[in-house]
């Protein structure tokens, strides 16, 4: 069985979540679910989203082959799903002056979702998306587990707002968000007390969100006397968590379940997001929008094989039905010359060429099937590195060491995620290319030119 220390290598816990989204090789479009714990009646609504999902490489299963649907996810998981699915949407990284976010105290550059959180979330995120932490920096807090409450308020902000209703007037909003059992909201007389009820520590001195409070529920805030009556005042939280609360549920993106619960503080389980998800996907391209976000192409759920359809929501999922890529898409708001998509062969063998500086880092699985060694290495115009997780084990292999060989005579699959370890002043390409190949016998030595 494979050691992870015949790679020199190292745990490094900041890691251990990546093979919760590394791409496996993508399935032939007519399989089945591959995953034994997906169950066909518990998660029939989610069936149809987690096969197309799977198969895109946006998300996958873990090294034991299952995908853990009930499990929650993080933000940094979240976030890479949506830099994955949507990989022309990268606000952040063009964004420039007082819309441009720097960065986040606790997201270092060798987080392995740092590239993903500091393209995406500019300053429109700031409800929901990122706060001030207790020492007066700013704080995306990637490990935390998403609430549905806040993943609504950052759907409120993705897309340029092209999620939220327009039309919706403030007391269709009033009433939907006064219906919802779990989540308060108050009608204030006048703008004296309104302001007053923002004071329940929502924000910081400095305007931003308590990131430590994040997950609080808050009330929603209304200017008049009730439902008949209402209008938004100038809280930034309460008018994204109201338009927010109310398009999803309209779109049928997300919403609260028939009794009226939104389920606020829940954690979003697996399953839930590729839901979500899925149904952004299908949304915007109803409007006409997703050329403008993704070249991923996502199947109607009428035309993929063996769909259950949407499924009607229940009290589990709180996601009713909605009518009417991956890793390595040529197509990138970041620009630049089009490279290879990612894709390693069914037989483990291929080649995977990428701008990783504009395009992010190489991500791909490799299933041995029975045979014996598998040979790879990684070759690029900066330093990158490697990181090897066999059937769970993590080890880093420094690029200085390759081509590399290592023995997988029993291993289910082995996941490759490059890192860069250093980029050049002024660079704006760094092309990296990594090379499998399954064998039955151990190749002669040799050292790399």
């Amino acid at each position: 069985m494979f050691n992870v220390r015949s790679l020199g290598a190292r745990v490094l816990p900041f890691v251990l979540a990546v093979p919760l989204l590394l791409p496996f090789a993508a399935a032939p479009a007519s399989a089945a679910v591959p995953f034994p714990d997906v169950n066909p009646n518990r998660h029939a609504w989610a069936i149809s989203s987690i096969e197309v999902m799977s198969e895109k490489g946006i998300v996958t299963g873990y090294p034991d082959g299952r995908f853990l649907p009930d499990q929650s996810i993080s933000k940094a998981e979240w976030t890479t799903m949506v830099y994955r699915l949507f990989d022309k949407y990268r606000p952040n990284l063009y964004a420039y002056g007082s819309d441009k976010v720097e960065g986040y105290a606790d997201v270092p550059p060798l987080h392995w979702a740092y590239q993903p959180i500091t393209e995406i979330y500019d300053a429109s995120f700031r409800i929901g998306g990122f706060g001030e932490d207790l020492h007066g920096d700013l704080a995306f807090r990637p490990d935390m587990r998403l609430n549905r409450l806040q993943l609504a308020q950052i759907l409120g902000s993705l897309f340029r707002n092209r999620l939220l209703n327009a039309q919706l007037a403030p007391s269709d909003a009033c009433s939907l968000v006064a219906s919802l059992k779990d989540v308060p909201s108050k009608f204030l007389p006048d703008t004296e007390v309104y302001s007053e009820a923002q004071a329940d520590g929502r924000y910081v001195a400095s305007g931003y969100m308590n990131s430590e409070e994040a997950g609080s529920v808050y009330p929603t805030l209304f200017l008049g006397n009730g439902t008949g009556n209402c209008a938004y005042g100038d809280d930034e939280l309460s008018n994204q968590q109201a338009k927010a609360l109310a398009s999803l549920q309209a779109s049928g993106i997300m919403s609260a379940d028939d009794a009226g619960y939104f389920r606020p503080l829940d954690a979003v389980s697996r399953a839930e997001a590729v839901t979500i998800l899925d149904r952004i996907y299908l949304y915007l391209r109803g409007l006409g929008y997703t050329a403008d976000y993704s070249s991923v192409e996502l199947e109607e759920p009428s035309e993929r094989d063996g769909s259950t359809g949407s499924g009607s929501g229940t009290a589990g999922t709180a996601v009713p039905p909605v009518s009417g890529g991956a890793a390595g898409g040529n197509a990138s708001a970041g620009g630049g010359a089009s490279v290879p998509p990612a894709v390693i062969g069914a037989d483990g063998t291929g080649v995977i060429s990428r701008n990783v500086l504009r395009k992010g880092e190489i991500e791909t699985t490799v299933r041995p099937n029975g045979r014996e060694y598998l040979q790879f290495d990684l070759e690029s115009d900066w330093k990158v590195d490697l990181y090897v997780i066999v059937d769970g084990q993590i080890g880093f292999v420094r690029q200085e060491d390759l081509p590399m060989t290592i023995p997988v005579d029993g291993v289910t699959s082995v996941v490759f995620r490059t890192q860069q370890r250093e980029k050049q002043v002024g660079a704006v390409d760094n092309v990296a290319t990594l090379t499998t190949k399954l064998l039955d016998e151990m190749p002669a030595k040799g050292k790399k030119k």
